[in-house]
């Protein structure tokens, strides 16, 4: 079996975005991760630094302590088009919207529109947590639809994965000169840990289904048990990777208390 290529490129990273499931959101499963890539320019992390402190004592001793690791910060330049990047800023449920639809991201394909058409966002919504995911994983075996809106990784090749959870939006700052376009950089944050101490940064390499000899299978965020990761990450996430590719937000459509931070 191949191993993960000697670099990436643009070409090879898939970018996912899930909100945290709330009442009023689509139960349809496959309507609860986005790929963003397409509008992403750029990208980088930092932060996450644990900083040690020294005590001195007499006698010549030093104590050393380490410090709570520190915030994580992600900043996406990206392409702007329509409102999806102002839900993820502000969110849009809290509502001056007259036909009470929830906020989402991406195009409705069923209805030939965009799913915030029509939603107002505000700077006074209630501002919600997501769970952001980057899959690494050379471009050829990536399974895309027709449009493209949905672009999954092979199940059977090499992925690198990193999985941010609980992230919120700090700052989105916008930008539009007359011989350029339409652009901005969207800040999110993120803890090294969450309430219950869970780390809210996972990386791993592998593939989804693993054979007797090459890479071993990385964890499955779709169950507890030793292969599984699903309490850490906060919430049930699987693909199809056939010719029909899709994302899984919950293990059925009726079944949502397993949806990422589902509150209900």
């Amino acid at each position: 079996m191949p191993s993960l290529p000697d670099h990436f490129e643009g070409e090879d990273v898939i970018i996912t975005l899930e909100k945290e499931f709330i009442t009023g959101d689509s139960t349809t499963r496959t309507l609860g991760i986005k790929n963003v890539e397409g509008k992403v320019l750029s990208w980088n992390i930092s932060g996450g630094d644990a900083t040690t402190e020294d005590v001195f004592a007499f006698g010549g001793k030093t104590f050393n302590f380490s410090k709570p690791r520190n915030k994580f910060t992600v900043n996406f330049d990206i392409m702007l088009n329509n409102s999806d990047f102002d839900f993820v800023q502000f969110g849009a449920e809290e509502t001056l919207n007259k036909n009470a639809a929830a906020g989402a991201i991406g195009y409705d394909s069923g209805n030939s529109r965009d799913y915030m058409s029509g939603i107002v966002v505000t700077s006074t919504d209630k501002q919600r947590r997501w769970r952001v995911i980057m899959w690494f994983q050379d471009s050829s075996y990536h399974v895309a639809n027709s449009g493209r809106t949905i672009v999954v990784p092979s199940q059977t090749q090499p992925i690198y994965r990193m999985i941010f959870v609980d992230v919120k939006s700090v700052t989105f700052d916008k930008t539009f000169s007359a011989d350029e376009y339409m652009k901005g950089t969207l800040s999110l944050e993120f803890s090294a840990a969450d309430e219950k101490g869970y780390p809210n940064f996972i990386q791993e390499e592998g593939v989804h289904t693993a054979t007797t000899s090459g890479p071993r299978a990385i964890h499955q965020l779709t169950d507890n048990t030793t292969s599984g990761i699903q309490l850490e990450a906060r919430g049930y996430m699987d693909w199809n990777a056939t010719t029909t590719p899709y994302w899984y937000a919950g293990s059925t459509t009726t079944d949502t208390t397993v949806r990422y931070r589902y509150s209900g």
